[in-house]
């Protein structure tokens, strides 16, 4: 067999049986909710039963357009119905260790939108109530499971680079926040909800990290004086290094933005395009590119992949949780993995404020 008919990259998130067994409990009405979640629950054919959002109007009206079996108008109605397995809470995170004891007391699984807490302290009283339970959480760190970081990890799992050296992670586009209204009122809103799922996905591709140096700047085209672009170097303690480079201020077209990785190794490198970053977001998928050396021969691969990180990888994290429960074990992005990341976060913070490396 030739080293190209050996290149069945795999990176499709895999479906548990019986998955159309669990239904799904939303508190949330939001984006995310509209359109992410809900049309993966429909693709997957995932029955959703109940959703419950402060705003009953938002809540009535995802209900009656995926035709959820109802929607309640609190939230002890919500719970009251009792009619899910699954409780999927898609809300600003400052109100997620409420809802996630609540949902515990219930007893039902949770996924979770990322970050786990608004702070490291909120999310260390949601590990301590979490252990309390013999249910499994998953936070809805779903980049990682997007085709071109799942890509990536095949790749790296496989060692086709040999000992990685050096990354490269970027975004350049311009991002319009005023569909966030709720960003306002976050210190550094930019870093917690989206950089995070950069960082999340550099610790699933390359382990943690030993230091780091940040460097958060402000833009024209920020939220009301926060930081909106992000520069980050990377040290690891086994001589690899790396650095995340996010802006959002490009006065390109938006078929001009730019989204991706650089990976090299000693054999060669890896290229991957995030697709949902550029242009609409819909029009490209992700595509992946591998250069590298097979003994003496020059091998070059390129494969552009079904689907993108929004929203064919929202698919990952529910299928992580029910197998999870299925099988009793802890789900790929579990709470105290996205405690992890979310440690991260502060330390970017940290570093920002002494302009200086620290170490983790």
């Amino acid at each position: 067999m030739s080293i190209y008919e050996k290149l069945n990259i795999i990176y499709k998130n895999d479906k548990p049986n019986d998955c159309d067994n669990f239904k799904i409990g939303i508190i949330g009405a939001g984006n995310i909710v509209e359109n992410s979640h809900l049309p993966t629950y429909l693709k997957e054919n995932i029955k959703v039963t109940n959703i419950f959002d402060i705003s009953k109007e938002k809540a009535k009206n995802l209900k009656n357009r995926y035709k959820i079996d109802k929607f309640s108008k609190t939230i002890d109605e919500f719970f009251y119905d009792n009619n899910f397995d699954i409780v999927d809470i898609a809300v600003p995170s400052e109100y997620n260790e409420e809802l996630v004891k609540k949902t515990l007391r219930n007893n039902k699984n949770i996924l979770i939108q990322k970050p786990l807490s608004n702070n490291i302290y909120s999310a260390k009283r949601i590990i301590k109530e979490y252990k309390n339970y013999n249910l499994k959480i998953n936070v809805n760190h779903q980049m990682r499971y997007s085709p071109a970081l799942r890509a990536a990890k095949y790749i790296l799992n496989k060692n086709y680079l040999g000992k990685i050296l050096k990354f490269n992670f970027f975004t350049h586009r311009r991002t319009d926040w005023s569909i966030w209204p709720w960003l306002e009122k976050i210190d550094y809103p930019e870093l917690r909800y989206n950089s995070i799922h950069y960082l999340d996905s550099l610790r699933y591709l390359f382990g943690e990290p030993d230091s780091l140096k940040a460097n958060l700047l402000f833009s024209k085209n920020g939220i009301k004086n926060k930081p909106t672009n992000l520069f980050v170097d990377f040290k690891f303690t086994n001589q690899l290094s790396g650095n995340l480079s996010i802006t959002h201020d490009s006065q390109l077209t938006k078929e001009k933005w730019t989204a991706g990785y650089e990976i090299f190794g000693e054999l060669g490198n890896c290229n991957g395009i995030i697709s949902s970053m550029i242009g609409n977001g819909f029009d490209f998928n992700d595509k992946i590119s591998l250069n590298f050396l097979d003994g003496n021969r020059s091998i070059n691969f390129e494969k552009t992949l079904e689907g993108r990180w929004f929203s064919e990888s929202f698919s990952g994290p529910i299928f992580s949780l029910i197998d999870a429960i299925q099988n009793n074990y802890e789900p790929d992005t579990n709470i105290f993995d996205a405690y992890k990341t979310l440690n991260l976060v502060e330390k970017v913070i940290e570093s920002n404020k002494i302009q200086s490396w620290i170490k983790l």
